[in-house]
This record gives C-alpha cells, structure tokens and sequence, in this order.
C-alpha cells in the first residue's frame, strides 16, 4: 500500500508540473479567464553562424588534396599556399557555390611542410599540409 501512495505522489508532483496557470483579470466589471502555460518555451530569432572550418585529406599529400569547406559564403575564396618559411608559393582563386563543399587543389611543389590559408572577405583558415 505504502508503494501505490509514494507511486501517486510521484505521479501527481509529476503532472503538476505540466499543469496550466490560471490569471484572473477584472474587466469593465466581469471577470475574464486568461490561460497561461506553466513551462513557457523562447525561440531565439537570431540565426545560427555557423563557424567556418577545413579538413584537408590526404595529408601528407604527393600532389593534389580535397579540401571540404564549411561555413562560408557562396562566392570567391583566396587559397594561398605558404613554406614553412613564410614565403608565398601560391595564390588560387576559387569559386564556392554553397559554402560547404569539397575542392580539389593540385600542385607540383617540393616535399615539405606547408600552410594553406583559405581567406573569404573577414573569415580565414589556415591548416598545415605535408608535401611527400
């Protein structure tokens, strides 16, 4: 018996929680019922910016990489390849037609260590690759 009344304690603390407020206001001299919700949920109106990032694969690569963008603009992206000196090797323009989507960068340059920086307007990324 005493597991049936803790079992309907526990179901009533439960659904009390799930219960309606009810609001009493007086107007022009009749009482009007007004129906609140006891767990009111907000929606956030901003939108979501979603961070930008690269993966680059294979790495080490021999002479072409696949890099899968996310979170840019559709529209014109800087690929600039730089030596672990910090000298420019090359400077690619490409197309982005959703912002999120795979390009194929070939290249002929000497085995190393390398940084690819991928620039669009205020974003930017940069990412070491290795050159067998």
């Amino acid at each position: 018996m005493k597991k049936i009344i803790v079992i309907l304690i526990t179901f009533s603390g439960i659904f009390a929680g799930y219960a309606q407020q009810v609001s009493t206001t007086k107007d022009s001299g009749y009482t009007k019922h007004i129906h609140i919700p006891a767990i009111q949920v907000k929606k956030d109106s901003l939108p979501v910016k979603e961070i930008p990032s690269a993966k680059l694969f294979p790495n080490p690569a021999k002479n072409k990489v696949e890099i899968e963008v996310k979170g840019f603009k559709p529209g014109n992206v800087h690929i600039q390849l730089i030596d672990k000196t910090g000298k420019l090797v090359r400077n690619d323009l490409r197309s982005l037609f959703t912002g999120n989507e795979t390009i194929i960068y070939m290249f002929s340059e000497n085995p190393g260590i390398y940084f690819l920086i991928i620039k669009q307007d205020d974003k930017s990324l940069k990412s070491k690759l290795i050159i067998q």
